[in-house]
Protein backbone atom coordinates (compact mmCIF):
# COMPACT_ATOMS: atom_id res chain seq x y z
CA UNK A 1 0.00 0.00 0.00
CA UNK A 2 2.99 2.27 -0.31
CA UNK A 3 1.39 4.00 -3.25
CA UNK A 4 -0.91 5.88 -0.84
CA UNK A 5 2.02 7.81 0.63
CA UNK A 6 3.88 8.81 -2.52
CA UNK A 7 3.53 11.86 -4.68
CA UNK A 8 1.06 11.91 -7.54
CA UNK A 9 2.75 11.08 -10.86
CA UNK A 10 3.48 14.23 -12.85
CA UNK A 11 1.21 15.00 -15.78
CA UNK A 12 2.88 14.55 -19.19
CA UNK A 13 3.83 17.88 -20.63
CA UNK A 14 1.50 19.09 -23.44
CA UNK A 15 2.94 19.36 -26.92
CA UNK A 16 4.92 22.52 -27.55
CA UNK A 17 4.17 24.35 -30.75
CA UNK A 18 5.98 27.64 -30.28
CA UNK A 19 9.05 29.00 -28.59
CA UNK A 20 6.91 31.21 -26.34
CA UNK A 21 4.86 28.29 -25.00
CA UNK A 22 8.05 26.30 -24.41
CA UNK A 23 9.47 29.15 -22.33
CA UNK A 24 6.24 29.42 -20.31
CA UNK A 25 6.28 25.68 -19.62
CA UNK A 26 9.89 25.95 -18.49
CA UNK A 27 9.05 28.83 -16.14
CA UNK A 28 6.01 26.96 -14.80
CA UNK A 29 8.14 23.89 -14.09
CA UNK A 30 10.75 26.00 -12.32
CA UNK A 31 8.08 27.64 -10.13
CA UNK A 32 6.58 24.25 -9.24
CA UNK A 33 10.04 22.90 -8.34
CA UNK A 34 10.60 25.92 -6.08
CA UNK A 35 7.20 25.33 -4.46
CA UNK A 36 8.00 21.65 -3.84
CA UNK A 37 11.29 22.63 -2.19
CA UNK A 38 9.27 24.87 0.13
CA UNK A 39 7.21 21.86 1.23
CA UNK A 40 4.41 21.91 -1.32
CA UNK A 41 2.75 18.60 -2.13
CA UNK A 42 0.42 18.20 -5.13
CA UNK A 43 -3.09 17.05 -4.26
CA UNK A 44 -4.42 16.62 -7.82
CA UNK A 45 -3.23 14.88 -10.96
CA UNK A 46 -2.70 18.10 -12.94
CA UNK A 47 -0.30 19.47 -10.27
CA UNK A 48 -2.26 22.71 -10.16
CA UNK A 49 -3.18 22.56 -6.43
CA UNK A 50 -0.55 22.17 -3.70
CA UNK A 51 -0.80 21.98 0.08
CA UNK A 52 1.86 23.14 2.55
CA UNK A 53 1.46 22.24 6.25
CA UNK A 54 2.95 24.62 8.81
CA UNK A 55 3.37 23.97 12.52
CA UNK A 56 2.47 27.09 14.51
CA UNK A 57 4.04 28.19 17.75
CA UNK A 58 0.93 27.17 19.73
CA UNK A 59 1.25 23.54 18.50
CA UNK A 60 -1.56 23.96 15.98
CA UNK A 61 -1.24 22.88 12.36
CA UNK A 62 -2.32 25.10 9.49
CA UNK A 63 -2.51 24.15 5.83
CA UNK A 64 -1.79 26.59 3.02
CA UNK A 65 -3.40 25.75 -0.31
CA UNK A 66 -1.66 27.11 -3.42
CA UNK A 67 -3.78 27.02 -6.60
CA UNK A 68 -2.03 27.57 -9.92
CA UNK A 69 -4.27 28.95 -12.71
CA UNK A 70 -4.01 27.70 -16.28
CA UNK A 71 -2.14 30.89 -17.26
CA UNK A 72 0.43 30.49 -14.46
CA UNK A 73 3.11 31.91 -14.26
CA UNK A 74 1.70 34.73 -16.42
CA UNK A 75 -1.09 35.01 -13.83
CA UNK A 76 -0.52 35.12 -10.09
CA UNK A 77 -1.20 32.03 -7.97
CA UNK A 78 -3.93 31.96 -5.33
CA UNK A 79 -2.70 31.22 -1.80
CA UNK A 80 -5.23 30.67 0.97
CA UNK A 81 -5.68 28.77 4.20
CA UNK A 82 -7.93 25.72 4.27
CA UNK A 83 -9.45 26.72 7.62
CA UNK A 84 -11.13 29.92 8.75
CA UNK A 85 -8.51 32.05 10.49
CA UNK A 86 -7.75 35.74 10.92
CA UNK A 87 -4.42 37.40 10.23
CA UNK A 88 -3.18 40.73 8.96
CA UNK A 89 -1.96 39.06 5.77
CA UNK A 90 -5.35 37.39 5.06
CA UNK A 91 -8.52 38.89 3.64
CA UNK A 92 -12.08 37.95 4.56
CA UNK A 93 -11.91 34.84 2.35
CA UNK A 94 -8.67 33.70 4.03
CA UNK A 95 -6.62 34.51 0.91
CA UNK A 96 -3.06 35.71 1.36
CA UNK A 97 -2.84 39.28 0.07
CA UNK A 98 -0.34 40.77 2.49
CA UNK A 99 2.81 39.67 0.65
CA UNK A 100 4.10 42.41 -1.63
CA UNK A 101 5.30 39.96 -4.31
CA UNK A 102 1.77 38.58 -4.72
CA UNK A 103 0.33 42.06 -5.19
CA UNK A 104 2.98 42.86 -7.83
CA UNK A 105 3.32 39.36 -9.26
CA UNK A 106 5.77 38.81 -12.11
CA UNK A 107 6.75 35.83 -14.23
CA UNK A 108 10.17 35.61 -12.59
CA UNK A 109 8.94 35.86 -9.00
CA UNK A 110 10.04 33.01 -6.70
CA UNK A 111 6.91 31.19 -5.52
CA UNK A 112 8.86 28.99 -3.10
CA UNK A 113 10.41 32.04 -1.39
CA UNK A 114 6.97 33.66 -1.13
CA UNK A 115 5.57 30.55 0.56
CA UNK A 116 8.52 30.43 2.97
CA UNK A 117 7.93 34.10 3.86
CA UNK A 118 4.26 33.37 4.56
CA UNK A 119 5.16 30.36 6.73
CA UNK A 120 7.69 32.44 8.68
CA UNK A 121 5.12 35.18 9.24
CA UNK A 122 2.52 32.68 10.47
CA UNK A 123 5.06 31.12 12.84
CA UNK A 124 6.01 34.53 14.25
CA UNK A 125 2.39 35.74 14.45
CA UNK A 126 0.09 32.70 14.50
CA UNK A 127 -3.31 33.30 12.87
CA UNK A 128 -6.32 33.35 15.17
CA UNK A 129 -9.19 30.95 14.58
CA UNK A 130 -12.12 32.87 13.14
CA UNK A 131 -14.78 33.62 15.75
CA UNK A 132 -12.55 32.90 18.77
CA UNK A 133 -12.46 35.66 21.38
CA UNK A 134 -8.91 36.84 22.12
CA UNK A 135 -7.54 39.26 24.66
CA UNK A 136 -5.69 41.17 21.98
CA UNK A 137 -7.54 41.82 18.74
CA UNK A 138 -5.71 41.00 15.53
CA UNK A 139 -3.94 43.92 13.86
CA UNK A 140 -5.92 46.01 11.43
CA UNK A 141 -5.90 44.71 7.91
CA UNK A 142 -4.81 46.96 5.05
CA UNK A 143 -5.03 44.96 1.85
CA UNK A 144 -2.75 45.77 -1.07
CA UNK A 145 -3.86 45.34 -4.63
CA UNK A 146 -5.41 41.87 -4.97
CA UNK A 147 -4.06 39.55 -7.66
CA UNK A 148 -6.13 39.20 -10.80
CA UNK A 149 -6.71 35.48 -10.36
CA UNK A 150 -9.32 34.50 -7.81
CA UNK A 151 -10.80 31.15 -6.89
CA UNK A 152 -13.69 30.29 -4.56
CA UNK A 153 -12.77 29.15 -1.05
CA UNK A 154 -13.92 25.78 0.20
CA UNK A 155 -14.58 26.06 3.95
CA UNK A 156 -14.05 23.16 6.28
CA UNK A 157 -16.92 24.07 8.61
CA UNK A 158 -19.66 22.82 6.28
CA UNK A 159 -19.93 19.38 4.75
CA UNK A 160 -16.88 18.11 6.64
CA UNK A 161 -16.54 14.35 7.08
CA UNK A 162 -14.79 12.89 10.12
CA UNK A 163 -12.11 10.30 9.57
CA UNK A 164 -13.13 6.82 10.70
CA UNK A 165 -11.17 5.61 13.75
CA UNK A 166 -11.82 1.93 14.48
CA UNK A 167 -9.51 1.77 17.51
CA UNK A 168 -10.81 4.61 19.62
CA UNK A 169 -14.53 5.03 19.93
CA UNK A 170 -14.46 7.12 23.11
CA UNK A 171 -12.57 10.07 21.76
CA UNK A 172 -14.23 13.31 22.84
CA UNK A 173 -15.89 15.42 20.22
CA UNK A 174 -13.71 18.41 21.07
CA UNK A 175 -10.56 16.54 20.04
CA UNK A 176 -11.96 15.00 16.86
CA UNK A 177 -10.42 16.04 13.58
CA UNK A 178 -12.45 16.83 10.54
CA UNK A 179 -11.36 16.34 7.00
CA UNK A 180 -11.64 19.42 4.88
CA UNK A 181 -13.71 19.32 1.75
CA UNK A 182 -11.53 18.76 -1.27
CA UNK A 183 -12.21 21.23 -4.09
CA UNK A 184 -13.71 19.77 -7.26
CA UNK A 185 -11.16 18.55 -9.81
CA UNK A 186 -10.09 21.04 -12.41
CA UNK A 187 -11.47 20.68 -15.91
CA UNK A 188 -9.21 18.56 -18.10
CA UNK A 189 -7.22 20.57 -20.68
CA UNK A 190 -7.17 17.82 -23.25
CA UNK A 191 -10.27 16.94 -25.31
CA UNK A 192 -10.28 13.27 -24.22
CA UNK A 193 -12.14 12.05 -21.16
CA UNK A 194 -10.07 10.55 -18.38
CA UNK A 195 -10.62 9.52 -14.79
CA UNK A 196 -9.49 12.03 -12.20
CA UNK A 197 -6.87 10.59 -9.87
CA UNK A 198 -8.09 10.91 -6.25
CA UNK A 199 -6.28 13.42 -4.09
CA UNK A 200 -3.56 11.89 -1.91
CA UNK A 201 -3.75 13.25 1.67
CA UNK A 202 -0.68 15.16 2.75
CA UNK A 203 -1.33 14.45 6.43
CA UNK A 204 -3.27 11.92 8.49
CA UNK A 205 -4.82 13.75 11.46
CA UNK A 206 -6.77 10.64 12.52
CA UNK A 207 -3.46 9.19 13.75
CA UNK A 208 -3.31 11.98 16.35
CA UNK A 209 -6.48 10.57 17.90
CA UNK A 210 -4.86 7.20 18.62
CA UNK A 211 -3.18 6.45 21.90
CA UNK A 212 0.46 5.45 22.21
CA UNK A 213 -0.59 1.85 22.76
CA UNK A 214 -2.67 1.82 19.61
CA UNK A 215 0.15 3.38 17.57
CA UNK A 216 2.63 0.83 18.90
CA UNK A 217 0.21 -1.95 17.98
CA UNK A 218 0.00 -0.61 14.41
CA UNK A 219 3.79 -0.50 14.18
CA UNK A 220 4.33 -3.98 15.59
CA UNK A 221 1.31 -5.82 14.14
CA UNK A 222 1.40 -5.76 10.35
CA UNK A 223 -2.04 -7.36 10.02
CA UNK A 224 -3.55 -4.70 12.28
CA UNK A 225 -1.87 -2.01 10.20
CA UNK A 226 -3.28 -3.48 6.99
CA UNK A 227 -6.75 -3.68 8.53
CA UNK A 228 -6.52 -0.07 9.71
CA UNK A 229 -5.42 1.11 6.27
CA UNK A 230 -8.21 -0.82 4.54
CA UNK A 231 -10.77 0.97 6.73
CA UNK A 232 -9.47 4.46 5.89
CA UNK A 233 -11.84 6.60 3.84
CA UNK A 234 -9.14 7.44 1.31
CA UNK A 235 -8.34 3.75 0.72
CA UNK A 236 -12.01 2.77 0.46
CA UNK A 237 -12.68 5.54 -2.05
CA UNK A 238 -9.56 4.70 -4.03
CA UNK A 239 -10.37 0.99 -4.26
CA UNK A 240 -13.95 1.78 -5.30
CA UNK A 241 -12.63 4.11 -7.99
CA UNK A 242 -10.12 1.45 -9.08
CA UNK A 243 -12.81 -1.25 -9.35
CA UNK A 244 -15.12 1.08 -11.28
CA UNK A 245 -12.29 1.99 -13.63
CA UNK A 246 -11.37 -1.65 -14.32
CA UNK A 247 -15.01 -2.55 -14.89
CA UNK A 248 -15.52 0.43 -17.19
CA UNK A 249 -12.40 -0.37 -19.22
CA UNK A 250 -13.51 -3.99 -19.63
CA UNK A 251 -16.95 -2.92 -20.84
CA UNK A 252 -15.43 -0.45 -23.30
CA UNK A 253 -13.03 -3.09 -24.61
CA UNK A 254 -15.84 -5.61 -25.15
CA UNK A 255 -17.95 -2.98 -26.87
CA UNK A 256 -15.09 -1.99 -29.17
CA UNK A 257 -14.37 -5.62 -30.05
CA UNK A 258 -18.04 -6.17 -30.91
CA UNK A 259 -17.66 -3.60 -33.70
CA UNK A 260 -14.92 -5.60 -35.46
CA UNK A 261 -17.26 -7.37 -37.92
CA UNK A 262 -19.16 -4.17 -38.68
CA UNK A 263 -15.93 -2.25 -39.26
CA UNK A 264 -14.65 -4.92 -41.68
CA UNK A 265 -17.87 -4.71 -43.71
CA UNK A 266 -17.76 -0.93 -43.73
CA UNK A 267 -14.14 -0.95 -44.89
CA UNK A 268 -15.07 -3.19 -47.84
CA UNK A 269 -17.93 -0.84 -48.69
CA UNK A 270 -15.55 2.11 -48.54
CA UNK A 271 -13.12 0.42 -50.93
CA UNK A 272 -15.98 -0.31 -53.35
CA UNK A 273 -17.18 3.28 -53.17
CA UNK A 274 -13.64 4.54 -53.76
CA UNK A 275 -13.42 2.44 -56.94
CA UNK A 276 -16.76 3.80 -58.13
CA UNK A 277 -15.70 7.36 -57.39
CA UNK A 278 -12.44 6.88 -59.30
CA UNK A 279 -14.30 5.51 -62.36
CA UNK A 280 -16.82 8.35 -62.20
CA UNK A 281 -13.99 10.89 -61.99
CA UNK A 282 -12.38 9.45 -65.13
CA UNK A 283 -15.70 9.70 -67.03
CA UNK A 284 -16.18 13.22 -65.73
CA UNK A 285 -12.72 14.24 -66.92
CA UNK A 286 -13.45 12.99 -70.45
CA UNK A 287 -16.77 14.83 -70.53
CA UNK A 288 -15.15 18.02 -69.27
CA UNK A 289 -12.58 17.84 -72.09
CA UNK A 290 -15.40 17.34 -74.61
CA UNK A 291 -17.30 20.26 -73.08
CA UNK A 292 -14.31 22.56 -73.44
CA UNK A 293 -13.95 21.57 -77.09
CA UNK A 294 -17.61 22.39 -77.80
CA UNK A 295 -17.49 25.65 -75.87
CA UNK A 296 -14.38 26.71 -77.74
CA UNK A 297 -16.34 26.54 -81.02
CA UNK A 298 -19.29 28.62 -79.85
CA UNK A 299 -17.49 31.36 -77.95
CA UNK A 300 -18.64 34.87 -78.81
CA UNK A 301 -15.38 36.01 -80.40
CA UNK A 302 -15.19 32.81 -82.48
CA UNK A 303 -18.77 33.22 -83.76
CA UNK A 304 -18.19 36.89 -84.62
CA UNK A 305 -15.05 35.99 -86.55
CA UNK A 306 -16.93 33.34 -88.52
CA UNK A 307 -19.84 35.70 -89.31
CA UNK A 308 -17.40 38.42 -90.38
CA UNK A 309 -15.60 35.97 -92.66
CA UNK A 310 -18.92 34.86 -94.20
CA UNK A 311 -19.94 38.50 -94.74
CA UNK A 312 -16.63 39.20 -96.49
CA UNK A 313 -17.21 36.20 -98.76
CA UNK A 314 -20.70 37.49 -99.69
CA UNK A 315 -19.26 40.98 -100.29
CA UNK A 316 -16.69 39.56 -102.71
CA UNK A 317 -19.46 37.61 -104.47
CA UNK A 318 -21.55 40.77 -104.97
CA UNK A 319 -18.49 42.58 -106.33
CA UNK A 320 -18.05 39.78 -108.86
CA UNK A 321 -21.73 40.01 -109.86
CA UNK A 322 -21.37 43.78 -110.40
CA UNK A 323 -18.28 43.29 -112.57
CA UNK A 324 -20.05 40.72 -114.74
CA UNK A 325 -23.05 43.07 -115.16
CA UNK A 326 -20.86 46.01 -116.19
CA UNK A 327 -19.07 43.77 -118.71
CA UNK A 328 -22.38 42.85 -120.31
CA UNK A 329 -22.22 39.22 -119.29
CA UNK A 330 -25.76 39.33 -117.80
CA UNK A 331 -28.93 41.33 -118.34
CA UNK A 332 -30.73 43.50 -115.79
CA UNK A 333 -33.20 40.89 -114.59
CA UNK A 334 -30.46 38.32 -113.99
CA UNK A 335 -28.30 40.93 -112.22
CA UNK A 336 -31.11 41.91 -109.85
CA UNK A 337 -31.99 38.28 -109.10
CA UNK A 338 -28.39 37.52 -108.01
CA UNK A 339 -27.17 40.84 -106.62
CA UNK A 340 -30.02 41.90 -104.29
CA UNK A 341 -30.27 38.66 -102.21
CA UNK A 342 -26.49 38.48 -101.82
CA UNK A 343 -26.21 42.13 -100.82
CA UNK A 344 -29.09 41.72 -98.34
CA UNK A 345 -27.32 38.74 -96.76
CA UNK A 346 -24.11 40.76 -96.48
CA UNK A 347 -25.80 43.63 -94.63
CA UNK A 348 -27.61 41.22 -92.28
CA UNK A 349 -24.34 39.60 -91.26
CA UNK A 350 -22.56 42.91 -90.80
CA UNK A 351 -25.47 44.20 -88.70
CA UNK A 352 -25.10 41.19 -86.41
CA UNK A 353 -21.37 41.82 -86.04
CA UNK A 354 -21.97 45.49 -85.25
CA UNK A 355 -24.68 44.67 -82.69
CA UNK A 356 -22.40 42.17 -80.93
CA UNK A 357 -19.58 44.73 -80.74
CA UNK A 358 -21.97 47.29 -79.24
CA UNK A 359 -23.07 44.81 -76.54
CA UNK A 360 -19.43 44.17 -75.58
CA UNK A 361 -18.76 47.88 -75.02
Amino acid sequence: MSFFFGKAPPKPAPPVHTGASSELMRLRGRQIASLVRAGGQAINHEQSIFDVVVRLADARSLTLRISLPDEFPMQAPLIQTTSRVQHSWLDAQCRVVGHIDLASWGVHADLGRIVNDILSEFQRNPPVVAGRVTSTPPPAYHAPVSPAYTQPFYPSSSGAASYATPYNNNTSQSSSYTREKTPPPLKARDPYMHTQTPAIPTSFPELDELSITQLEKLVSDRQALKAYIRNMDAVINFMKLYDDLVKGNAELAEKNLSYEGTLATLQMDIQSLKSQVQAAQEVLSLKQVRQQEILSRVRGDVLVARVTQAADEVDEATEDIGSRFTNGEMDVSQFLAEFLPSRKLYHQRMAKVERFNQQQQ
